[in-house]
């Protein structure tokens, strides 16, 4: 993986208000560090080069990191709160199906906008310390990812039997860990996997492309070629680069209560390319989806642009100057894309 100077950004704040039409919890425990959190290293770190991709793919990506074992991140005080407010969100969960404007193919039950329900999915989703503990595992200084949406969605089961929880599918967002908020040791079924190949190769079975991978898709991958997990106790998470590990949640055996987070991160090194597919994530429905992406591509090109103005240099060559001003403005060109159907949509 090619080295290159890491210009930090400043991470972008929480909002300082909710959209309307989310509604607070009214009774729920308080996030404490000291008391629900017990992080520990996973044993076993698979490295994107293991699943195929080259040295050229690594060469512009803020970490080679593919994905880990389980781990725990939680202790049990925290498993037990994090589970009780899941529990308290569920009678709001939906399909993603059933969202108007949703243009992927999958079906998952979801809760998005935890943070903004929930003070202690927020503070969970926000704390310093799980934030330092993922820099360390991905060699990359990570953040809460800036649109708050995608800090947290929470999954339950499908309402058939015989629908996986997740299809085969990569995120829209690269770094993200799936948290085990239920217990596992009381369900049958519900495995998670991960494809051994690069979105190239997994896009060519499913019949997509590598950039509509987040889409989702039904066709099964060779059973063969994937790895299969199972959370030793709630509270238990796996790591990923999401956006470049194709994976799913197999369907349960028997009905049962398998509930999981996933909270979303971002890189703060501001010379790479932002991997948030904002196209997709405008279709998912939630609300204040559309300020959120224009608040991301504004907060990621002030502070290229603020890194570019003490680059510059005045006997540099101007035809270079202008690619890199025009580099340092694609993420709010991108919002303004995603965003264009807004008066349409909402």
């Amino acid at each position: 993986m090619k080295k290159h100077e890491i210009n930090l950004m400043n991470p972008l704040p929480f909002p300082t208000n909710a959209p309307n039409r989310y509604q607070a919890l009214s009774m729920e425990p308080v996030f404490e560090p000291q008391k629900h959190l017990e992080m520990e290293l996973p044993s076993r770190v698979w490295h994107l080069q293991e699943l195929g991709y080259s040295d050229d793919d690594l060469e512009d990506l803020a970490s080679p990191i593919a994905f880990t074992e389980p781990f725990r991140l939680l202790s049990q005080d925290g498993a037990i709160a994090l589970l009780e407010v899941t529990r308290q969100l569920k009678e709001i969960a939906r399909p993603a199906s059933n969202v108007e404007t949703y243009t992927g193919n999958r079906n998952q039950v979801t809760v998005a906008g935890g943070v903004y329900q929930s003070k202690f999915l927020r503070d969970l989703c926000n704390s310093p310390e799980i934030a330092t503990f993922l820099s360390e595992i991905s060699g990359t200084v990570l953040s809460p990812h800036s649109m708050p949406s995608q800090q947290l969605y929470i999954n339950y089961p499908p309402e058939h039997l015989e629908d996986h929880v997740d299809i085969w599918h990569t995120d829209s967002i690269g770094f993200d860990y799936v948290l085990m908020a239920s217990d596992p040791n009381v369900i049958h079924g519900g495995e998670f996997e991960i494809f051994l190949g690069t979105i190239q190769q997994a896009a060519e079975i499913l019949g997509l492309t590598p950039r509509t991978l987040n889409l989702g898709s039904h066709i099964e991958l060779p059973l063969d070629r994937c790895l299969e997990f199972q959370f030793p106790h709630a509270g238990y998470a796996i790591f990923q680069q999401g956006n470049l590990v194709v994976h799913r949640a197999r369907r349960l055996a028997q009905p049962g209560e398998r509930i999981t987070v996933v909270p979303g991160y971002i890189s703060l090194d501001s010379t790479q390319e932002d991997v948030s597919d904002l196209q997709h994530i405008s279709t998912y429905g939630e609300p204040g989806i559309y300020s959120e992406i224009l608040r991301h591509g504004a907060w990621l090109t002030s502070e290229k642009l603020t890194k570019l103005l003490e680059q510059l240099e005045l006997n540099d060559d101007s035809e270079k100057q202008r690619q890199l001003l025009h580099d340092a403005l694609l993420d709010a060109l991108h919002a303004l894309e995603a965003t264009k159907n807004v008066s349409s949509a909402s």
